[in-house]
């Protein structure tokens, strides 16, 4: 649960004063590729949250028949792709590359796939806030602020890591070059962006057990006065 010893709240950590919009938090989880987001929504799921991937949802919707249709009439039938043992499947790497060298190409994807990921968000969370079981919801998204669905998070925390960490982690779990993060990278905010506008800041720096404390550490603070945001956050 949130309710954790009193802690000093980290320097990095600003309150705003708003409205609750529920009656449990929907956190945001923002960060760079491979800083540490899922880890640290596991974290929080540890600690009673409900946790919206939402890749997974994105690749859930990417697989509806009528998506997969609309799909192939705007980008062609090379972004699906059969074994033989089935239906044709979305191919997301022939998707991914035609979508991230092209802005336009990003934007007809996410006109397609973002109102119906949109409805599974506003779901789960109607969901958990009816059920009241949850301490909080929290939103991992990547593109978070770009899709501007902090507009439905309370508040929206950054996950920081080193660019040496993020890069040595995708190297090992996704087999990308630097070149490969920084093409990723560019189709999304500055990271500094992303951490100005965050309410809170959650350091990933020195390993699991480490970041294990700096979650019990926001959980406190969150768990101390409500936290809420009133309106999109454009600063920290």
């Amino acid at each position: 649960m949130f309710e954790t010893s009193a802690i000093n709240v980290p320097p990095t950590a600003e309150p705003r004063s708003g409205r609750q919009t529920g009656p449990i938090p929907v956190i945001g989880l923002i960060g760079g590729i491979g800083g540490g987001k899922s880890a640290a929504a596991a974290l929080l799921a540890d600690r009673g949250a409900v946790v919206i991937d939402a890749d997974a949802v994105g690749h859930e919707v990417l697989e509806r028949p009528a998506v997969r249709e609309r799909l192939v009439a705007r980008f062609g039938p090379g972004v699906v792709a059969s074994d033989g043992a089935g239906p044709a499947k979305v191919d997301r790497r022939a998707l991914g590359r035609i979508v991230f060298a092209s802005e336009s190409a990003r934007r007809d994807l996410e006109a397609i796939v973002h109102p119906l990921m949109i409805e599974e968000f506003e779901r789960t969370i109607a969901e958990a806030r009816r059920s009241r079981s949850a301490t909080a919801v929290v939103l991992d998204a990547a593109v978070l602020l770009e899709a501007d669905w902090d507009r439905r998070c309370d508040l929206v925390v950054y996950v920081d890591a080193p660019r040496d960490e993020r890069l040595e982690r995708v190297l090992r779990t996704r087999g990308w070059t630097p070149a490969d993060l920084e093409a990723r990278e560019a189709a999304q905010l500055p990271l500094e962006e992303k951490r100005r506008r965050a309410d809170y800041v959650l350091p990933n720096v020195a390993g699991p057990a480490e970041l294990a404390v700096e979650v019990d550490r926001f959980c406190a603070w969150l768990a101390a006065s409500p936290h809420r945001r009133s309106s999109r956050s454009g600063a920290s």
